[in-house]
């Protein structure tokens, strides 16, 4: 089973995103999500059969409710493009105390720092985008499980388990 944790995207926020990425492909090519797979990715834990340990750690999770906002010119990792994220830090706190509870249950995670983004298109192919998100924020009150399944060559995300945010 592939797995991570995530935050799964309100549709003001998913909107913006949707924006961009309608920008993104009048100016190139790649390999956009779709919208219902947009969402920030707070630990990638990879194959495991550990779902049990994987649940264990969505469950201890702690943290308030706080505000998550996108907006401004994209980033991007290589051919890789992305909507950055501003949140307070709560953010940052949660997405590390998830990774060390994960690592503390024997889950192997990629050692890099935390960067917060959204992914809107893979490999793409065109000059660098002339493309702006909008502005959008919503409020996180969840986290969630997910697992990601290969389907006919498409990525399909199935939610697990969730915790809410107090």
């Amino acid at each position: 089973m592939r797995l991570f944790l995530a935050i799964q995207l309100s549709p003001a926020v998913r909107e913006a995103l949707l924006t961009a990425q309608a920008d993104l492909r009048r100016q190139g090519r790649g390999s956009f999500p779709p919208p219902e797979n947009l969402h920030l990715t707070l630990a990638f834990l990879g194959e495991t059969a550990d779902l049990p340990g994987a649940r264990a750690a969505l469950n201890a999770a702690a943290c308030r409710p706080f505000t998550l906002a996108v907006g401004g010119p994209p980033g991007h990792f290589g051919d890789l493009w992305w909507a950055g994220v501003r949140g307070d830090p709560a953010l940052e706190d949660l997405a590390l105390s998830l990774q060390a509870d994960l690592r503390a249950r024997g889950f192997r995670l990629e050692d890099r720092p935390f960067r917060p983004h959204i992914t809107l298109v893979r490999r793409w192919r065109g000059e660098a985008p002339q493309v702006t998100v909008p502005h959008a924020s919503m409020v996180v009150r969840r986290i969630s499980l997910l697992r990601s399944d290969l389907t006919d060559g498409k990525r399909i995300y199935t939610e697990l388990s969730n915790k809410s945010l107090r």
